[in-house]
């Protein structure tokens, strides 16, 4: 089992343009973080707060944990989760 961390950064307090480059920039950051390969996880789950209802998730996995095929399936999941959640 895996001890899955959230971390979540607030940018709601950005203007709209500066909001979206702070994110973009998270966004690279996460990209170019290297994964420890030898103590993981190698998942890495970030929530940017852009508003009280506006949101973005990062996700950022090593290639060792997907391929095309299950990350294809994983994202129809997240997206079943997500609209359950909205339907209650």
């Amino acid at each position: 089992m895996v001890d899955l961390k959230i971390a979540i950064t607030d940018l709601s307090h950005w203007p709209g343009s500066e909001q979206k480059e702070q994110a973009q920039r998270l966004a690279g950051e996460e990209a170019r973080t290297p994964f420890d390969l030898q103590r993981g996880p190698l998942l890495r789950v970030r929530l940017l707060r852009l508003s009280e209802e506006d949101h973005l998730l990062l996700l950022t996995m090593h290639h060792i944990i997907s391929d095309g095929w299950s990350l294809s399936i994983f994202v129809r999941e997240v997206a079943a989760f997500y609209e359950a959640a909205l339907q209650g």
